[in-house]
């Protein structure tokens, strides 16, 4: 229960505000720099007050920038392919670090039949390259895409096994739809003419396959 003297302070100050509406502006200022000063034993710092209201109505605040949380950098860590789940280790887009392994012993699957068919059909639909550029700070050798960030870590994956963005020259295509929001997926076509497999160590294609 509310003590007799706060209740009293409580409906003199509703009083006060109601008798000398002038009063407002100084009561919610009052309120608001409380509110701060609460928040700054939590070390949150509060720039202006009028977000005091909005933050203390909130229970879940997600934040990100890129740099501390993230590094601007989409990278593929899991595929799936021939009902069989991998891992694909790595940093960033240097595709001489890390490898292609199986999720469930962990041993190489670079050679697999269905990590090889995957990865080239999707590099087939990408139209990113992976260019080496030097650092400006380190003066180091870095790679760097050139596209569509969201092909990048499929060109890189490709490459830990061994598939160059040049090899989607040795399969024409024929046809491309572009991506769209509406339909949520690029398409592409591209001839396998001559070919009794997509590509070495891949899977088998029919007798006069053409696409």
């Amino acid at each position: 229960e509310t003590a007799p003297w706060l209740y009293m302070i409580l409906i003199a100050v509703t009083l006060a505000v109601a008798a000398i509406p002038e009063g407002i502006p100084l009561c919610v200022t009052i309120s608001l720099s409380i509110g701060c000063k609460d928040m700054v034993k939590k070390h949150v710092l509060v720039r202006k007050l009028a977000a005091v209201e909005t933050l203390g109505s909130a229970s879940v605040i997600c934040s990100d920038k890129t740099g501390t949380l993230t590094e601007g950098k989409m990278t593929m860590v899991k595929m799936w392919a021939g009902e069989a789940q991998y891992n694909v280790d790595g940093k960033g887009f240097d595709p001489t670090v890390g490898r292609i392994t199986k999720a469930d012993s962990g041993a190489d699957a670079s050679a697999d039949l269905a990590v090889r068919t995957t990865l080239l059909s999707a590099i087939l639909c990408c139209n990113t390259t992976l260019a080496t550029v030097t650092d400006e700070e380190t003066g180091e050798l870095r790679y760097e895409p050139r596209g569509n960030s969201s092909e990048a870590p499929i060109v890189v994956a490709a490459r830990k096994v061994g598939f160059l963005e040049e090899a989607a020259g040795d399969y024409p295509r024929v046809l491309e739809v572009p991506f769209s929001s509406s339909r949520k997926m690029m398409l592409t076509v591209s001839d396998v003419s001559g070919r009794t497999q997509l590509c070495d160590g891949g899977m088998a294609l029919g007798e006069g396959s053409k696409y």
